[in-house]
């Protein structure tokens, strides 16, 4: 198969504050452009892994791009038809309104996470538990006219987990490996709760003070810099070239079509992108389909640090 980049460059640089020993952050910034590679350093590993947070829901989106193209979902179909388990409030609800996130449920979820300690199971009788409100975080409720509104929601994509985890008898984090992750040998990519000195992964230095996510579809998903690249490329060359391995061209351009809202990212002229916020982690990436240009960028702050000075200083790093 005929990849628009043959080469990969991934740079992580570490910062400290004050003189501190201790990394307040690192930062990763790929940028490919037309071919050529933009580098600054090369003194870090492809294989550290970050929460990337909200951009999670970007990955949801295209597990469900996939079980679109094989006919098990539809994006205009009331979501009540699939769900058996747990029901929506309001019937008229699509697949297309979650992901634009117009569906009414005025909720504003930003989840706040929990100790790494916390025994949390990932199962469908959990996410009931954060859809009904009975975690730490609020409902998903509908309570505004349902397509009129952009109104951003967490608690929307985990409707969309539930919808993908009843309709698959599957957990969320195995459709990822399954559709996304294992195709594409991402082996530094997961959907799975990583509890403290429980697994092998190659994470971002934060001395665990990062917070579990159980809301996989919303906030939850671990990825380094390099897989996020891999599948970047690859949706790009199934947009421009019909050569790519998850999803058709015109799955691709279908959920990468709008002005300002895609179906699971954002939209700017000929770029789609997302970005995401957890409690010790930042990132964002922007994949421009007219100039087969792919920025991404990864931080993690350390929490008992200002801040603002993380992300300023983050900023003119990655300028």
């Amino acid at each position: 198969m005929n990849h628009i980049y043959k080469n990969k460059y991934l740079e992580i640089k570490t910062l400290n504050q004050n003189g501190d020993d201790n990394p307040i952050y690192q930062a990763s910034k790929i940028v490919f452009d037309n071919g050529d590679i933009n580098k600054f350093n090369n003194d870090s590993t492809s294989d550290t892994m970050y929460q990337i947070a909200s951009c999670s829901k970007f990955i949801t989106s295209i597990v469900v791009a996939k079980l679109y193209e094989l006919g098990e979902l539809d994006y205009d179909t009331d979501i009540n038809n699939y769900l058996k388990k747990w029901k929506c409030n309001k019937d008229g609800v699509t697949l297309r309104h979650l992901l634009t996130h117009v569906s009414g449920s005025k909720d504003f979820n930003g989840y706040m996470g929990a100790e790494p300690q916390f025994p949390y199971e990932q199962t469908l009788d959990l996410n009931i538990q954060i859809l009904n409100g009975e975690s730490y975080s609020k409902p998903f409720n509908i309570t505004e006219t349902i397509g009129e509104k952009f109104l951003y929601s967490g608690a929307g994509y985990q409707v969309i987990q539930q919808i993908l985890e009843e309709v698959t008898c599957k957990r969320l984090y195995q459709l990822l490996e399954q559709y996304i992750f294992e195709p594409l040998n991402m082996n530094n990519s997961t959907g799975k709760l990583l509890y403290e000195k429980k697994h092998n992964y190659p994470l971002a230095n934060m001395d665990y003070l990062y917070r579990m996510y159980p809301e996989t579809a919303a906030a939850g998903i671990w990825m380094s810099c390099n897989d996020l690249l891999t599948l970047l490329i690859d949706l790009l060359n199934s947009y421009n070239n019909n050569n790519g391995t998850i999803l058709h061209q015109n799955t691709i351009k279908l959920i990468t079509k709008g002005e300002e809202h895609g179906l699971g990212m954002f939209i700017d002229g000929n770029t789609f992108s997302h970005s995401g916020s957890n409690h010790a982690y930042k990132m964002n990436f922007n994949c421009i389909t007219e100039k087969n240009r792919i920025e991404i960028y990864m931080i993690n702050h350390n929490p008992k640090y200002d801040p603002n000075y993380v992300i300023n200083k983050g900023v003119k790093l990655l300028e």
